[in-house]
């Protein structure tokens, strides 16, 4: 068996799995996201999630690039790993962080969200002298993180006994059906205005911030002085969404055929022989599989990408490898390149549509590409094009 550059890009060779993640696909998509929003409002990069599976550094390096001001993650560790990255911008943690790292990230100048009274105690002792850096998080109707309004005194009233101790920053929300429910998400943006209201009355320089992807390009009232951007940086927005056929999808995932035979009619491919072939049937045997990001819900429903044309996956998927019909695809041989998600020539393969046939989203499949993949940083001219 040779992987020669006949069978593969140069340098690509040695890998039997891999993603393309083209750095300037997500400096051109923060660039749609820049002039959709205007000049006068800043955007977050959401970079959580390991960049929703693109790489955090990767991510954050471009996001940058492209013109975003802040970086967004959800976890103590991701901010300070991109703080020994050396990312010295404005950095928030929008999601809980325990007591046990919190000196540490008041020291890094990491933004923390707070929406109890025993957070901010916490904060506040945690700064050896150093200010820490607060968002106060309204729940307008998300249901999950943040004060309610009644309960927004009680956490003034904590902003104000810690004094110097803390810099309340900003104040935000979480929206909970931006791509589908206008209304509702315009009613919660209601709710958290008349939040923050009573919020800048005590403290008038907080930064306003409420708006996902779905929000920022879709609902202009919403934007307030920050977005909040993830799904779109990486390529994916709602249909219709202003700028939204504009963004090109960042990453692409890539996999070796390791072998190629005939199944005879009547003969079944994969564990618990959940597929039976109707008739001689060529079968690739493809080397990914559920522990590198491949939803088992793909078995016998989804498909992928071999030598330009969409192939039905067959059987199980199962660990380290897939099987699928190539029948329709001359020449198939191992070596070949198959993708799961993106482009191969002319025919394009949507983490979206890899979602729909599993029954989940794009965000979900882009973060589930796990970490023994390794993430191969292209540009521009190297990348291939979104649909």
């Amino acid at each position: 068996m040779t992987w020669g550059p006949a069978a593969a890009p140069a340098g690509r060779q040695r890998y039997t799995r891999w993603a393309d993640v083209d750095a300037a696909a997500i400096r051109h998509n923060l660039g749609v996201i820049r002039d959709v929003v205007g000049d006068g409002v800043a955007v977050m990069a959401m970079v959580k999630a390991g960049g929703y599976g693109h790489g955090d550094t990767l991510a954050a390096a471009a996001a940058l690039d492209g013109g975003a001001s802040w970086l967004g993650v959800s976890s103590a560790e991701e901010a300070l790993h991109l703080r020994a990255e050396g990312f010295a911008c404005p950095l928030l943690i929008a999601g809980a962080a325990s007591p046990a790292h919190l000196a540490a990230l008041v020291a890094a100048g990491v933004d923390l969200a707070v929406w109890d009274p025993d957070q901010v105690d916490d904060a506040a002792a945690a700064g050896a002298g150093t200010p820490a850096r607060l968002h106060l998080k309204v729940d307008s109707g998300m249901g999950r993180l943040g004060a309610l309004p009644a309960q927004l005194p009680e956490l003034m009233a904590a902003v104000d006994r810690a004094g110097a101790r803390v810099e309340p920053v900003a104040a935000f929300t979480h929206f909970a059906d931006a791509e589908d429910d206008p209304g509702y998400t315009l009613s919660q943006d209601a709710v958290f205005l008349e939040a923050a209201a009573a919020l800048r009355q005590r403290w008038p320089g907080l930064l306003l911030h409420a708006a996902n992807s779905a929000a920022a390009l879709g609902l202009p009232a919403t934007r307030h002085d920050l977005v909040r951007c993830g799904i779109a940086i990486y390529g994916y927005a709602p249909a219709g969404a202003q700028g939204a056929a504009r963004l090109r999808p960042a990453m692409s995932f890539h996999a070796r055929v390791t072998q190629v035979k005939t199944v005879r009619g009547g003969q079944s491919v994969g564990y618990g022989r959940t597929w039976v072939a109707e008739r001689d049937t060529r079968v690739a045997a493809i080397a990914a599989g559920y522990a590198d990001g491949v939803q088992r819900a793909q078995s016998n429903r989804g498909s992928v990408l071999v030598g330009g044309r969409r192939c039905p996956i067959i059987g199980r998927v199962s660990m380290d490898q897939l099987t699928a019909d190539v029948s329709l695809v001359e020449g198939v041989k191992a070596g070949d390149e198959a993708v799961l998600f993106g482009r191969q020539g002319g025919v394009w393969l949507g983490a979206d549509d890899v979602g729909s046939a599993a029954g989940t989203i794009s965000y979900e499949v882009l973060c589930a590409v796990s970490a023994r993949v390794p993430r191969l940083r292209v540009d521009a001219g190297e990348g291939q094009p979104g649909p």
